[in-house]
């Protein structure tokens, strides 16, 4: 996609305050030009910054600086983490100023008696994973971006991915946090205690709000034993209701970590897609990606080969393949982890991130596609999800001009949705994106409260001012 014509900084910021600004965070914190025009708001395709200018302060107080001058200057702000959204979170329109906290990188702690860690925003979750893994500790929250991902953005969005299900979201996780508000002033709530139940909680006011807020610039997390065991299978049910049952079955392992359940339109555009990843034969109702993670390698390994076997006899997998090698362990995780060949088989399409009751998932499945064909008679879908956290995930591909009907889709299944009192949004957040469908799904009295707090946090409404509401 080529690159939308970019305006001089001047056009977008305020040239007295793009002065001041660079002042505060010198030269090497402020970007233009080409060093711009090379950088998208969009994972996945193409997206121009058009404002032109992305500022990088250094440290917190420097950030604080910068706020209060966009305050004083009635100065539009969007804040850029790793830029891994996919819902329109880190759009910049040419009246924005783009502040990213990638300099803000540092590790400050971590604690093994304490278990935890206390980073700055810019930190990477794959950072701090290692970081915590030289340490025999282990930060749970895992995404297929952790590479690029940073902790301040997966806070804004209140992050899961794979190992939800046992050790929770990033809310979970979050022990203290620091935030800029929209004026400059610092708000400091680095607890670093579990229990702390000193008035309002404040860091969760911050977590999922998406940087409406406030920006997050450090953070104490949570951190865990690193697990000595992983045993990682793929088995195959021939049936919803075998599912449900093996879904319960494994909830009873005291180290279960993740459940993740791919659909045949799923699994079968990875295996036809020519890269090798095809462990199963295709032909069943669902494929299941089943892993625990524990601290007795000898009893982890019994009590899930057990698992295993009595599933298999009772009937409900009909196929299994068991990891024997961290090898094996990484080429199974890659047919669930296979962004990239929906992106090659299936473009263009549109892409959901839904949550709903676990026993409705079957049908809400069904319905939606009938809902879209009979509406598009060419719709292609790819499912799958993280079922025991309720949260599926959905492409849709209806033909050559899927994006035109973008909107259009995205009525339809979250219409379809509503029908099962679902959840628009899982884990992504809503961004840009789907706030237009958001009091649909809200009752007026929560859009109410969450309004009041926005007004009341940010008044003149310039911290990622087109987000969320």
């Amino acid at each position: 996609m080529s690159l939308i014509k970019m305006p001089m900084p001047e056009q977008g910021v305020n040239a007295d305050l793009l002065s001041q600004l660079r002042d505060v965070v010198g030269d090497g914190g402020v970007l233009a030009g080409d060093d711009v025009a090379g950088r998208s708001c969009d994972p996945f395709r193409q997206v121009t910054i058009e404002g032109g200018v992305i500022l990088r302060p250094a440290d917190t107080a420097q950030l604080s600086r910068v706020m209060a001058l966009c305050s004083e200057f009635c100065q539009r702000v969007v804040v850029h983490g790793g830029r891994t959204g996919v819902c329109g979170g880190a759009y910049a329109g040419p009246r924005d100023l783009v502040v990213s906290l990638e300099r803000m990188s540092q590790i400050r702690e971590i604690s093994t008696v304490s278990q935890l860690a206390v980073v700055e925003a810019g930190v990477t979750v794959q950072a701090l994973q290692e970081a915590a893994a030289d340490q025999d500790l282990f930060y749970p929250i895992d995404l297929g971006s952790k590479g690029t991902a940073t902790i301040g953005g997966t806070i804004a969005t209140n992050a899961g991915g794979n190992r939800v299900l046992r050790w929770g979201m990033t809310r979970q996780n979050l022990l203290g946090v620091e935030v800029v508000l929209a004026d400059g002033t610092v708000v400091s709530n680095m607890n670093r205690l579990v229990k702390n139940n000193m008035g309002y909680d404040l860091k969760q006011l911050f977590t999922g709000c998406e940087g409406t807020l406030g920006i997050v610039t450090a953070a104490v997390l949570r951190l865990v034993p690193k697990p000595v065991s992983q045993n990682v299978a793929f088995v195959a049910v021939e049936s919803h209701e075998k599912l449900l049952v093996l879904l319960n079955r494994a909830r009873r392992l005291p180290t279960l970590s993740a459940f993740e359940v791919m659909w045949p339109d799923y699994y079968n555009l990875v295996v036809n897609s020519g890269t090798g990843r095809d462990p199963i034969p295709s032909g069943s109702a669902a494929y299941v990606l089943i892993e625990t993670m524990g601290y007795s390698q000898k009893y982890d390994d019994q009590i899930f080969e057990e698992f295993l076997i009595d599933a298999h006899e009772d009937g409900v997998v009909v196929d299994v393949v068991i990891a024997t090698s961290g090898k094996q362990i990484e080429d199974l995780w890659r047919v669930r982890e296979s962004a990239e060949i929906i992106v090659q088989e299936l473009s263009p399409f549109v892409s959901f991130d839904i949550s709903l009751e676990v026993a409705d998932i079957e049908s809400f499945l069904h319905l939606n596609l009938k809902e879209l064909e009979s509406r598009y008679p060419q719709t292609r879908t790819a499912s799958f999800g993280h079922i025991g956290d309720n949260n599926i995930h959905l492409a849709v591909h209806v033909g050559p001009h899927t994006l035109r009907e973008e909107r259009a889709i995205e009525a339809c299944v979250f219409s379809t949705l509503r029908q099962f009192n679902g959840a628009i949004t899982a884990e992504h957040g809503i961004g840009q994106f789907k706030k237009e469908f958001l009091p649909q799904h809200k009752s007026a009295q929560e859009m109410t409260v969450m309004h009041t707090i926005r007004k009341a946090l940010d008044p003149q409404g310039l911290l990622n001012p087109d987000v969320l509401l």
